[in-house]
């Protein structure tokens, strides 16, 4: 291991500076073998470091080793998301070089960065480029990186910062970086998280970049007099990077103007060093993450760097024997990994926990279900329940949704103690679907998620209009609906995450807040249902115009977005109806001109339909939602095709007599439509409905009584909720072989199914009715048993 170190250190410079080598990657192929044949012959020296057998040193070394090989100048991609999956060995390695680096620099009094060759002996000027951009809101995480000249190098023009700049999502945890940003020290600008995401998927296939439609209207559009293209100080404003980072552009398919659609390129940026995060690696770089509670883009950035030219870096936290890892399992190959970082046993806590609030829970990483998840604790009634009990109301069943961080996350407390969380699926940003999501400090991973996929994944399902709903927090509004999340003032660099991705892309959204912050008390009365205003808050909410505009209003007009503000004494909606805000609910008790009116720096639009919000919102216990509706809301008919559709998502059939309430309700609702037009087409959901084992006869024998009288054909879904041995029995679809079944269909035996044999013996065999003309249809061609198995498929298809 110690021969390993030495040889690495020794040829770094020829990986750094050689003019014959064209590229890392390809020096470190060539050097690899004496890498190996020292570290061969001598045993570790020192008792207490990590023993790494002799034949399993193929890419491990230490993380100085590793910073070694990156370079001044250098775009610098790092993985994690907020406080998750942060690779602080390398991080606190590369910011030990630097600072060892000046001192050493300063102390022989050579040239402190560079030379006229632009050789660097002194490492600076990096880019640095990151989605979520982990960090402790302190000193840890990316913040290491915040390092400028050390004192006593005043009014040395060629000493720079460690970072030249910053291109990142979310500035917010990084709070060093995000100083050095606002101090105009470094270049930097704030992306939506989802974009840069795509931004360096782009450059792994070496496209220009990422084509969208996120971000227009917002700050990040560079079109004069809307926004500034996400530059975050002057600095970046004046840097030649800034004019081709975000770029608009007109795409259509035709000459006309009118056909052709606006779009945003976020630039894709070659990437000549990748830090990621992993669990386990083998000495061959093969990598998987077992023990992270999020997969943060690591495969794409190791991609990406891999096909610029660049070096890899990951740190893991144990290593296994030479290619012992299951395939499966490998998150990223090793021939994309050029160095492994062990953290040491005593070290892993600090340098390598699973985030900076947790050292490892095993129910965050998806290996176990907690048993407690349905135990949410209840909010007490206040106006963070009020606000997020009125935007509770937007849920339905059967919905995937997204909760942003503060306000939004008691939707979910509310829908925990209102029983409707099993009926939704929630979802964060860096790629976890279900489950409940962590908050705070932990945000990212969930409890008992069901699925966690790639970061850049989770926003292609997000930007293609995948998610129903999304409950964002808000800090400032505009007359026009626009909304700052993203920076407060000149002095705070926060940046958007995925807000702008996720408030785009959904068609339902609603913006949570309180009405006034800072000092900001209010009474509920839990009895009488009704809110009073003790003391305001010094800041509006409501204001003129937004410092940033993180979300645009019109924008969402033009989109055709509902969109909805939520507080704890007043709703408002922006729609095309009006240019500005709509006042339609204020909570009982207050004032609409003291507590709402005048606590507006503009004056809303007061709907003509202006009422009170729901009095359940302020008393005490549960509000009783009725989530689902009774049977008779969930029967639609449509009378031009004679056809019903029956929505069974919630429903649960527990015993013999909720078997026999249903289907004499069923056969309720559906005689006054049967008995004027005869039997209908009917469409059934069963997504999200469940029979108790053991009732499947009963449910049976009641229903087709139903369908005898009232059903002329029926379509049925299914879902996750319906299991598939109950779906199977009630549709009479069993495990069949074709040529016994078609043998005993064919009546006359002569090889040939007639359309009478074949309707028969499909409603015998599969329960499903097949109507004259899907009858003639499917024997317009002989049925032979070569093409039965063929036919029966198109029998199903037809339900």
């Amino acid at each position: 291991m110690q021969s390993a170190r030495i040889a690495t250190r020794s040829l770094t410079p020829l990986l750094r500076y050689h003019p014959s080598i064209p590229s890392r990657r390809i020096a470190l192929k060539l050097l690899r073998p004496y890498v190996r044949f020292f570290s061969s012959q001598i045993i570790p020296a020192a008792a207490n470091s990590l023993h790494i057998p002799r034949n399993a040193a193929h890419k491990v070394c230490t993380a100085s080793d590793a910073v070694s090989l990156i370079s001044s100048n250098d775009t610098v991609c790092v993985s994690g998301f907020v406080g998750q999956g942060s690779p602080d060995l390398i991080l606190k390695a590369l910011s030990d070089r630097y600072e060892r680096e000046c001192q050493e620099a300063l102390q022989h009094g050579r040239v402190l960065n560079g030379d006229d060759t632009g050789d660097s002996k002194v490492i600076g000027d990096l880019t640095l480029l990151f989605g979520g951009g982990p960090g402790d809101w302190k000193t840890r995480g990316l913040n290491y990186l915040a390092r400028v000249p050390p004192p006593g190098s005043e009014g040395n023009e060629r000493l720079r910062p460690l970072v030249k700049r910053t291109i990142g999502g979310h500035y917010g945890q990084t709070p060093m970086l995000g100083n050095l940003a606002t101090s105009n020290q470094i270049e930097a600008w704030t992306l939506p998280m989802g974009s840069i995401s795509r931004m360096i998927r782009a450059q792994a296939t070496h496209s220009p970049g990422h084509i969208t439609t996120i971000g227009l209207g917002t700050y990040v559009d560079p079109t004069p007099g809307v926004g500034c293209g996400g530059a975050a100080n002057q600095r970046a404003l004046e840097s030649p990077l800034h004019k081709e980072l975000v770029t608009k552009l007109s795409l259509g398919f035709g000459p006309e103007e009118e056909r052709k659609m606006e779009y945003l390129l976020y630039k894709a940026l070659p990437i000549q060093v990748a830090i990621i995060r992993a669990t386990t690696a083998d000495s061959s770089g093969n990598l998987s993450f077992e023990h992270e509670s999020l997969l943060c883009d690591q495969r794409i950035i190791a991609t990406a760097a891999r096909n610029s030219g660049g070096v890899v870096l990951a740190q893991v936290e144990r290593l296994a024997a030479v290619r012992s890892l299951p395939s499966r399992l490998v998150g990223v190959p090793g021939a994309m990994v050029d160095c492994v970082c062990v953290v040491d046993e005593e070290d892993r806590d600090y340098f390598h926990p699973m985030s900076f609030t947790s050292k490892y829970n095993p129910v965050l990483t998806g290996e176990v279900k907690s048993p407690c998840c349905d135990n949410i604790p209840k909010m007490p009634l206040n106006e963070r329940k009020v606000i997020a009990r009125r935007a509770s109301f937007a849920l339905k069943p059967g919905k995937v949704v997204n909760l942003g961080i503060g306000l939004p996350e008691g939707v979910a407390q509310v829908a925990g103690e209102e029983g409707s969380l099993p009926y939704i699926t929630l979802t964060t940003e860096p790629g976890v679907f279900g489950g409940l999501p962590a908050s705070g400090h932990e945000f990212g991973p969930a409890t008992n998620a069901d699925a966690i996929v790639e970061m850049n994944a989770q926003f292609d399902f997000y930007d293609g209009g995948g998610l129903d709903q999304c409950f964002l927090g808000a800090a400032q509004i505009s007359p026009e609906g626009d909304v700052n999340v993203s920076r407060m003032s000149e002095a705070k660099l926060t940046g958007p995450g995925g807000f702008i991705d996720i408030s785009q892309a959904t068609r339902n959204i609603s913006f949570l807040c309180t009405f006034t912050a800072k000092g900001l008390a209010v009474d509920i009365d839990g009895k009488q249902g009704k809110v009073s205003i003790q003391k305001e808050g010094s800041v509006k909410k409501f204001v003129n115009k937004v410092f940033e505009r993180t979300f645009s209003g019109e924008e969402a007009v033009r989109r055709g977005q509902k969109v909805f503000y939520v507080t704890e004494r007043a709703v408002f909606r922006r729609t095309s109806k009006h240019d500005k805000l709509e006042l339609i609910e204020i909570a009982p008790g207050v004032d609409l001109q003291k507590d709402i009116l005048d606590q507006m720096e503009f004056e809303p639009v007061v709907s003509p339909d202006l009422k009170f919000m729901d009095r359940r919102i302020f008393l005490d216990g549960k509000m009783n939602l009725q989530l689902f509706g009774t049977l008779e809301e969930r029967v639609k008919y449509r009378e031009e095709d004679h056809t019903v559709f029956i929505d069974l998502f919630g429903v649960s059939l527990l015993s013999e007599e909720d078997v026999t309430w249903f289907a004499d309700s069923l056969d309720e609702v559906l005689t006054p439509i049967t008995f004027q037009r005869g039997p209908v087409d009917v469409v059934v959901n069963y997504d999200g409905y469940d029979l108790k084992s053991g009732l499947e006869e009963k449910y049976v024998e009641a229903l087709e009584k139903v369908e005898a009288k009232h059903y002329r054909n029926v379509k049925r879904y299914s879902g996750k909720a319906f299991r598939a041995a109950k779906l199977n029995t009630l549709a009479n679809i069993k495990p069949w072989n074709a040529a016994s079944v078609f043998k005993e269909m064919d009546e006359d035996g002569d090889g040939y199914l007639i359309p009478e044999e074949l309707r028969r013996g499909i409603r015998k065999h599969f329960g499903i009715k097949l109507k004259p003309d899907e009858l003639k249809s499917l024997c317009e061609n002989d049925v032979t048993v070569h093409n039965f198995t063929d036919i029966v498929g198109m029998c199903l298809r037809m339900r």
